[in-house]
């Protein structure tokens, strides 16, 4: 996740909240949001000694560039102190037990923490008039290809089918129907048709984070942003509250008719 934050922004909030984990940040042409959700029930064991939010400021680059040294069969450790330290988080990558691995040792690290003057932003709840689920890496691989044949992602969408179109002058054009029979989840409203445009480039990045999650949920509408969700663990059931799941949404303004 945090190797591809760096396609939105360079330095990000991250809350430590009584219910777990939370962070939200916007790229630098302002059209596309994400937000990281982690629920204390994801965490092994999560203790916060607080009466209010805490809010870090950290280098999101570098935080990666920490989290990549983890080897398989470490835990993670993070603490922070904001009384003994607050300009600083520290990470601990222990060794498990039942680690196979002989050669495996313990790694310590002290980050940098930063002022970062930014306010967390209101994601008022929508009424998709449609949505979908498929599989993240065919989604991803989808949205590369058609890169190559324009600089904007057309979704058409009716109760029958849904079309993927590219194209450019220089390049001609790309178009997949995806197999509505072949997907997890569909809705639309009855009677609906949706052509909605959005940039290949922050697609492409949206798209980034499918090792995060086996499925990408799309929900689309019209005069607001598409919404895509990772839940970063089993999706949320019917009766299930999807807001209780660790997740990361991210939303991707429409492209704009000049007319």
């Amino acid at each position: 996740i945090f190797q591809n934050i760096k396609h939105f922004c360079d330095h990000i909030n991250i809350l430590f909240r009584q219910n777990g984990l939370y962070a939200q940040g916007m790229d630098n042409s302002h059209i596309s949001i994400f937000e990281l959700s982690i629920p204390v029930a994801w965490f092994d064991a999560y203790r916060f000694p607080y009466e209010s939010d805490v809010h870090i400021g950290v280098n999101v680059a570098l935080f990666f560039k920490i989290l990549n040294t983890r080897d398989e069969g470490q835990e993670i450790f993070i603490k922070y102190d904001k009384e003994c330290s607050p300009d600083k988080l520290l990470l601990h990558f222990i060794t498990s037990a039942t680690a196979s691995s002989k050669t495996l040792f313990d790694k310590h690290f002290e980050l940098p923490l930063m002022d970062i003057d930014s306010e967390i932003m209101h994601i008022p709840s929508v009424d998709y008039q449609a949505e979908f689920t498929l599989a993240s890496a065919n989604y991803f691989n989808l949205i590369n290809q058609l890169k190559q044949f324009g600089a904007d992602l057309t979704i058409k969408c009716n109760e029958n089918e849904i079309r993927l179109l590219a194209n450019s002058q220089e390049s001609g054009n790309m178009s997949v129907t995806v197999p509505i029979d072949e997907l997890s989840l569909f809705a639309i409203n009855e009677g609906e048709q949706l052509n909605l445009s959005f940039s290949l480039s922050h697609m492409s990045n949206i798209c980034s984070f499918y090792k995060a999650s086996s499925e990408i949920n799309i929900a689309i509408s019209v005069d607001y942003p598409l919404r895509a969700i990772y839940y970063l663990e089993k999706a949320p059931d019917e009766d299930e509250d999807p807001l209780s799941k660790a997740r990361l949404f991210v939303y991707l303004a429409p492209r704009v008719d000049d007319e």
